[in-house]
């Protein structure tokens, strides 16, 4: 308790300073200074901001520095907002027509929204906590019990039997948790349907019945599909008792120490509703799979859960995700249950609890492997749900008039929905340099010295600023690609919620697909209109160059714009290629030593690569053993003590000398299924190392080349696959209309009837 009053009096503190800050940089803002004065100004700040950074970019962990992470802070806030008085005062359009000004007024707005989200970025960050492991004290009999629920809708039965075997073998006193399938898949009316449909919901219920007996879980189902994810946890609720509930989404592999690591916080905070832990993925989302850069950088989701979380904490204002959290069974039921007004049931939830005086908390450590959607559908399906679910949670439950919440809370859920409004923004900064290249539009009144003295300031220290907070989980330009992308279909999403707050239904994320070919995405079509216009606008934009030199460096300014356009624009039609998927289950890097051997013969031992819940990578450099095709081996994993009874698959040699082996896993017991997973997914210490050696942080030009390579690499395959399909096409329409033709010119021979009777009866 008294840590607790401990941080909510910090947050007084740094939001009163904060304020106080705030404050007196919009003053100085509007100190009239003159032209040479300015200029001083403004290259004394920015020099001042880059030599902090310089002397702080050394720390590992700069959240250890908050001299430095304030005092950058303050400087780029303020020349942002010199930028935007000048933006505000000096470039506008006015006196040069209606649709320049509004032209003007959007692209201002455009930037506005980015403005303000890396503002609020900053206030989020100002002091992310890093919150310590709080044990749990013996006896184990005084330990709270826990429900595991695993809600599962329409996912393949091999991807919920991993997270099953994974949640019943937990590091928890058996007698202290349960494990529950709630299969929405298997309800009363879907069972009933007739034909096909219902026949595959009762093999497919019968199968996860089957699965809870042979691992020691309880299968639940109910009468009808209701309100979604949010109603299936309702009903889950009146048949379990347990003091806490964990919620794992079904592709949600727990590691051993999940419960060991969490459920402490609960005893130390009576006061506590949600314990919220990253989700961690170990397939790449769609964008990095089809560019390649799951192995190279660092995932997408960090932001978020690496840095926006921790920040978020310290606000009091982190959120429950929809699983990989922990949940205080009596809050719920005061509560109602879990929220289903809008189609983000776990927001919406937080802010019931928040309501009613209770806390949440965020513990920063990777302890779920979960799976990503295999394709860009898949994708923008989960994002449209989430900003239509943010979107409709301020519309409909506005918390600036929910009672107990504090002005950070509500500040911070307002900035949720805002955020979303990305795609926006993004489709004007998109449209506006065609409009000024093809037409002759002018959106902004400027001079090249202005440029120089507001605009290059503000743009680098904004890119300094973004590095420094985020730069070893967010490289530069990356989130442009991930943006554009979803710009087209969000922007119709968000529409349609404003129009119609509550027409927005559940839709389950599509997890587990397999790719069984190359193909180009269904959703590609607007972006190779965008591209088209990014292209020509460039080819216009030099041609107007040497044409007009009175504008050369206006020109200049937006071909610039224009170059970085097409190169996200090539990331984005590269990341619209859908490759095939050449493993079934999901493997995680692993470099421990294992040992191998022949049935009978001696252990020989060998390097890890990977390991999955179907079989192992290894590295053999013994050349005792001969490694074949389709030979029958024994795999021991040096952490479990069980051997896996495997076949190998695959043999090749390796650069760094020996063997690679790929190995399947013949059909296991339970025991060997246990040792698999345990093996694979048991470890969070794995987890975290996994996750932090993509954790270095790059330059901004390194950043932009990789932007191009990227691009242009995925592009090329993007033609390629493209190419393929098309003669495919071509192939099929000659064959069929060959096929027409020559049944057109085939002679037809006047039929006797006795030949149309032995006709009639051959067909039947």
């Amino acid at each position: 308790m008294m840590k607790a009053a401990g941080t909510e009096l910090a947050n007084v503190l740094v939001g009163t300073i904060a304020g106080l800050f705030g404050l007196c940089l919009i003053g100085a803002t509007m100190l009239p200074l003159g032209g040479a004065l300015q200029e001083i100004e403004q290259s004394v700040l920015f020099g001042l901001l880059v030599v902090i950074y310089q002397l702080d970019g050394a720390a590992s962990k700069r959240r250890k520095r908050p001299i430095a992470r304030v005092t950058i802070s303050v400087l780029t806030l303020f020349l942002t907002l010199r930028y935007l008085d000048w933006r505000f005062t000096q470039t506008l359009p006015f006196g040069y027509g209606d649709v320049n000004l509004i032209l003007g007024i959007a692209l201002l707005g455009a930037e506005l929204h980015g403005i303000i989200s890396a503002i609020m970025g900053q206030i989020i960050n100002i002091h992310p906590l890093d919150r310590t492991l709080q044990t749990m004290q013996k006896p184990t009999s005084s330990y709270p019990s826990v429900d595991v629920l695993i809600p599962t809708y329409n996912e393949d039965v091999d991807v919920v039997e991993t997270t099953v075997i994974a949640a019943t073998q937990l590091d928890y006193p058996r007698a202290r948790h349960k494990v529950y399938i709630l299969d929405d898949g298997g309800t009363d009316a879907k069972l009933a349907k007739p034909g096909e449909a219902g026949e595959a919901a009762r093999e497919r219920a019968a199968a996860l019945r089957q699965l809870a007996t042979k691992y020691g879980a309880t299968y639940l189902t109910r009468a009808k599909n209701e309100h979604a994810k949010a109603g299936n946890l309702n009903h889950a609720l009146q048949h379990i008792s347990g003091d806490l509930i964990l919620i794992l989404d079904c592709d949600h592999v727990p590691s051993a120490d999940f419960l060991r690591r969490t459920v402490g916080f609960f005893k130390a905070d009576p006061k506590l509703f949600l314990l919220q832990t990253p989700h961690n993925f170990i397939t790449p989302d769609p964008i990095e799979r089809n560019l390649s850069t799951f192995d190279v950088m660092p995932a997408e989701n960090e932001l978020f859960y690496n840095i926006m979380q921790p920040g978020l904490d310290f606000w009091g204002a982190a959120f429950f995700c929809g699983s990989a959290a922990i949940l205080r069974r009596h809050v719920l039921d005061e509560i109602g249950g879990i929220s289903g007004k809008s189609i983000t049931e776990d927001a919406e939830t937080t802010v019931k609890a928040m309501c009613r005086g209770y806390r949440t908390a965020y513990y920063n450590r990777p302890m779920v492997s979960g799976l990503q959607p295999e394709t860009f559908t898949g994708f923008i399906l989960q994002r449209i749900r989430w900003a239509q679910g943010m979107l409709q949670i301020f519309m409909l439950d506005n918390v600036w008039f929910k009672p107990r919440l504090s002005f950070m809370q509500r500040l911070l859920f307002t900035n949720f929905a805002f955020y979303w409004m990305f795609p926006l923004a993004r489709a004007i900064l998109l449209l506006m340099p065609p409009l000024f290249l093809f037409f002759g539009f002018n959106v902004a009144v400027t001079t090249p010295r202005q440029l120089l003295v507001y605009a290059v300031p503000y743009y680098l220290a904004a890119i300094l600023n973004s590095q420094y907070y985020y730069g070893r989980v967010r490289w530069p330009f990356i989130s442009q690609i991930y943006e554009t992308a979803q710009t087209v279909f969000l922007a119709v999403g968000i529409f349609s919620v404003i129009r119609h707050p509550r027409a927005p239904s559940f839709k389950v994320t599509p997890k587990g697909e397999m790719l069984d070919k190359d193909f180009i995405s269904p959703l590609t079509w607007p972006f190779y209109a965008l591209f088209a216009l990014a292209a020509s606008s460039l080819v216009i934009d030099v041609w107007r160059v040497i044409t007009e030199p009175q504008l050369r460096w206006a020109l200049v300014f937006v071909g610039f714009w224009v170059i970085l356009d097409v190169a996200v624009l090539l990331g984005v039609i590269g990341a619209l290629t859908e490759h095939k998927q050449m493993r079934r289950l999901p493997r995680v890097r692993y470099t421990e030593p294992v040992y191998v051997r022949a049935p009978g013969g001696p252990w020989c031992k060998a390097q890890g690569r990977d390991l999955s819940r179907g079989g192992a990578g290894i590295l053999l450099q013994d050349p005792s053993f001969a490694a074949e095709v389709g030979q029958d081996v024994e795999l021991l994993i040096a952490a479990e003590g069980m051997p896996l009874a495997s076949k190998i698959v695959h043999v090749a040699q390796a650069a760094e000398g020996g063997l690679i082996v790929g190995l399947q896993y013949r059909a296991q017991t339970v025991g060997e299924a246990r040792t698999a997973v345990a093996a694979a997914f048991g470890s969070s210490a794995r987890l975290v190392w996994n996750m932090k050696r993509k954790h270095r942080g790059v330059s901004g030009v390194y950043g932009f080349l990789f932007l191009f390579r990227i691009g242009f690499r995925g592009t090329f395959r993007h033609l390629r696959i493209a190419a393929l399909m098309l003669a495919a096409r071509l192939g099929r329409i000659r064959r069929s209309r060959r096929s027409v033709t020559e049944q057109d010119v085939t002679p037809r021979v006047p039929m006797s009837g006795r030949r149309r009777r032995l006709a009639a009866a051959t067909r039947n």
